[in-house]
């Protein structure tokens, strides 16, 4: 029997460092097969050893401040530096603030993902996807760190998967906004939470978004069908009750498109008063037009 080509997938991708990593990437730069839809076997390999090595430089921010804090708090630099300051420094040419803003910021970056990877997920907080999970980044993540050290890491992901669940794209600068319309205070309620991030996004999204609107995206997105599978073959009775609540939901946001639409603030001037109205109408059109009467004819 000939030898396995390539090895099996395991080997190919157990790397102990991300030089490693970056030496093992096929020197592959131009396509293999002439398929223009299709790719080989060997391509599809190659894909997934180049997207795996991006993958890894997207969440090395997770990796790296979770290894700094075991460093840091086991002190195991201690053999060989006087201090972690001394040890990133020397090690890894990183100054301290750094490496605490990554150890500050890998817990909530674990939490989006045991979230998303967890069947139940704590109440009142919006269901996040694996695929919603992967969209976050450094900068976002960083965003909710305040959220973390001011109530819990819980709340943290609660503000993400509240972004995330509505229109509204999820950058960095839309966290910052929906941390900051969050209320004050040593308790963190979770519906006027939301009602304040909720109400954040829509003026975000009436200044923001604009183009044309994809409404089966958007609907789509409303319900996660996955989910309602799993959970109706754990419980068809929970299922129904979610399904009714979406309805009741939507009734009534039914019933709000009925009541007319109240003006924003700011977005006019505002009326005479009724009294002003009613003596400018009294006049004589010649007051009106901000003439002076004139004097009588001499005789």
């Amino acid at each position: 029997m000939g030898r396995q080509r390539g090895g099996s997938a395991q080997e190919r991708f157990e790397f102990r460092s991300a030089i490693d990593m970056a030496r093992a990437l096929p020197n592959l730069f131009r396509p293999i097969s002439a398929q223009p839809k299709t790719l080989t076997s060997d391509e599809r390999q190659s894909l997934a050893q180049c997207e795996a090595a991006v993958d890894t430089l997207k969440w090395a921010f997770w990796l790296a401040g979770k290894a700094l804090q075991i460093i840091r708090d086991s002190r195991l630099y201690r053999a060989e530096h006087n201090s972690f300051e001394d040890y990133c420094w020397t090690r890894w040419g990183m100054k301290a603030n750094y490496a605490g803003k990554l150890i500050r910021t890998w817990q909530v970056a674990e939490a989006l993902f045991d979230l998303a990877s967890n069947d139940s997920v704590p109440i009142g907080t919006p269901r996040l996807s694996l695929e919603q999970a992967k969209k976050a980044n450094q900068a976002q993540v960083w965003e909710l760190v305040s959220v973390r050290e001011t109530w819990s890491v819980e709340e943290a992901v609660f503000v993400y998967a509240t972004v995330a669940a509505s229109d509204v794209p999820v950058t960095a600068e839309v966290l910052r906004g929906a941390v900051n319309a969050l209320p004050k205070g040593e308790e963190f309620d979770k519906e006027v939470a939301k009602a304040a991030i909720h109400a954040f996004l829509d003026n975000w999204s009436d200044e923001k978004i604009e183009g044309e609107v994809d409404i089966t995206a958007r609907a789509q997105k409303a319900v996660s069908m996955p989910w309602v599978r799993r959970l109706a073959r754990k419980d068809r009775a929970a299922a129904e009750r979610y399904l009714n609540a979406l309805e009741a939901e939507i009734a009534k946001c039914r019933e709000q498109l009925t009541e007319p639409a109240k003006p924003k603030r700011g977005s006019g001037e505002a009326a005479e008063p009724q009294d002003r109205t009613v003596e400018a109408a009294d006049k004589p059109e010649a007051l009106k037009a901000g003439t002076e009467t004139p004097e009588p004819a001499a005789a």
